[in-house]
């Protein structure tokens, strides 16, 4: 009883010494975020120049590059100074989007048409093997080819990369993003004014742009009725050319969805030009009466449509421009596929988490039936096919760049299932039921019935081994050395085919160990498990041991070099 009573004393104690614990832990994480910040913020005012070598992989005739005002990105020119296309950066837009452990910066290349031509991974906040596998993916890239703006937003024929899922996810969201909506216009950046449209709708008060066509927008008088709709050619048809430059028109449609009258809102053409355009009533009643869909599929020479007489040619790239703008709007609407791909495999994660649970909380835990068979599941899917596994690598690259709420929500909810469960429920319930690599250190044990008692000596004399790669993730993090952190941990192997050199040997190592020295790398080499052990509360949790003193000294170490790098 007065054990006890003892130990019910120390509880208030415990708590509170935890609770400095996991405060240790989040100030860490906050001081790799603001670290992280700041360097990015130094990184992003060196100019971000696109090299002409990367911009050749996509463009094999590009002989230059130069600015310009009319398009986003780098006009590319071949040795006759004659324009192929132009090239884009994803970034700035795209430094939110994390994969793995960490934001991708891909360059985007298009034709003269708006078309894209492909994408190169450029940089990559992710693993090296994983971005170096989404690079040398021929058909990854390829499979951007064709796709217009507003197709090449949804990036809907797009699969992820076998073995490098999360980094081309973020790539696709990263393309995703930049492309987002329309392309904005250079050449008419203005936005539609109501005095424009009330040439079209006297009576308009309010203009509404459609969410599922591009150009489009509701027209309602000041009664709330609808009264019409609108279609605007800029930017689809912003490289329509006339006799010196664009022009931006808006075209009116009725309620039954019939063309009735377009005015040319601005133009870089002679106003003499412009003036005959929209004056001229004949010119006008091409389009009288003509559907949406009718008009994306003009051709104005089959047509054998003739311009305005004194203004050809400015007439002519209103009629092809509107067609455009049609066709543009006429395109399907974004359903991104890689989102019902995350979907799907992030279910599969939840599921395994609640199987976890159930074996972990339940008497399942003491049924070796039960026990291997969840342990062969975890190997399989989560190991092998998902890839959802914590690591140093993972935790460091989402304190840098951010939480990857879509591109791995279900990885995401692991990982703070495995961060919260020991502090709240005591039970290590990641290493022990979720860990793929901890799964086949299990699957190991038992099938050696000889054990090594010189091995088990030397294993125990590496007991200090996870805090030291403790502190080299979080210098790592901190003075942004070039350290592959995925080399200092075996959860890469299970990605065949990209594992480093590093990884492997670790995973080889960690395993044949663990056949003579129950669960040797858990217990003796993994920085994470050790991570996840300090958070754990238990009856000891009153006590100040050699770990916390560690924390203390990441911690003051991190927030020197914070300071003392301002």
């Amino acid at each position: 009883m007065k054990q006890a009573g003892s130990r019910h004393g120390r509880f208030p104690l415990a708590v509170l010494v935890h609770a400095g614990r996991v405060g240790l832990f989040c100030a860490i994480v906050l001081l790799i975020h603001a670290e992280h910040r700041r360097f990015s913020r130094r990184q992003a005012q060196a100019p971000q120049n696109i090299e002409l070598a990367d911009v050749q992989s996509l463009f094999p005739q590009a002989a230059a590059l130069k600015a310009s005002e009319e398009r986003p990105g780098a006009i590319v020119l071949d040795a006759e100074q004659q324009e192929l296309g132009y090239v884009l950066l994803s970034s700035p837009e795209s430094d939110a989007i994390v994969g793995y452990s960490g934001a991708t910066t891909s360059l985007l290349a298009f034709d003269r048409d708006d078309h894209m031509l492909g994408i190169r991974v450029l940089r990559s906040g992710d693993t090296v093997e994983h971005a170096a596998k989404v690079r040398s993916d021929e058909r990854f890239a390829s499979d951007f080819k064709g796709l217009s703006w507003r197709a090449g937003r949804a990036a809907t024929q797009v699969d992820a990369v076998s073995g490098a899922t999360l980094t081309s996810l973020a790539v696709i969201e990263g393309v995703a993003t930049k492309l987002n909506g329309e392309r904005p216009s250079l050449r008419f950046p203005a936005q539609i004014e109501l005095k424009n449209v009330r040439e079209l709708y006297p009576d308009a008060a309010r203009l509404v742009a459609s969410d599922q066509q591009p150009g489009f927008s509701d027209v309602f008088n000041a009664e709330g009725k609808h009264i019409g709709s609108l279609l605007r050619t800029s930017p689809a048809a912003d490289q329509e050319l006339g006799y010196q430059g664009p022009s931006d028109s808006l075209l009116a449609f009725d309620d039954a969805g019939k063309a009735t009258r377009f005015v040319v809102r601005q133009s870089y053409d002679n106003q003499p030009y412009v003036g005959y355009v929209r004056d001229e009533a004949s010119f006008q009643a091409i389009l009288s009466g003509v559907t949406l869909s009718e008009l994306a599929s003009l051709d104005p020479k089959q047509a054998e449509i003739e311009g305005v007489s004194g203004a050809t040619m400015t007439s002519m790239a209103v009629i092809r421009g509107l067609s455009k703008a049609a066709r543009s709007s006429l395109e399907p609407p974004a359903q991104k596929a890689a989102k019902q791909f995350i979907r799907t495999r992030d279910v599969g994660t939840l599921l395994v988490l609640a199987a976890a649970c159930v074996v972990g909380f339940t008497r399942l835990r003491g049924s070796r039936v039960a026990r291997t068979v969840f342990q062969l599941l975890v190997l399989v899917y989560l190991g092998f096919i998902n890839g959802d596994m914590l690591s140093q690598a993972l935790l460091v690259g989402w304190a840098q760049s951010g939480l990857p709420w879509e591109v791995a929500p279900g990885l995401l909810l692991l990982s703070g299932a495995a961060l919260a469960l020991p502090v709240l429920t005591k039970r290590q319930i990641y290493c022990q039921q979720v860990c793929p690599f901890g799964a086949a250190q299990q699957l190991i044990h038992g099938r050696f019935k000889s054990r090594s008692a010189t091995l088990q000596r030397w294993a125990m004399r590496l007991s200090w081994l996870p805090g030291v790669l403790l502190a080299v993730v979080v210098a790592t993090a901190m003075f942004h050395w070039d350290i592959r952190l995925t080399s200092l941990e075996p959860f890469d192997a299970f990605s065949l085919g990209i594992a480093g050199a590093a990884t492997t040997i670790i995973a080889i190592a960690g395993l044949i160990t663990s056949a003579f020295v129950p669960m040797a790398y858990c217990r003796y080499g993994c920085p994470t498990g050790a991570m996840l052990n300090f958070l754990r509360f238990n009856s000891r949790s009153h006590e100040i041991t050699s770990r916390d003193i560690l924390a203390i000294v990441l911690v003051v170490g991190a927030a020197l070099r914070f300071w003392l790098g301002s």
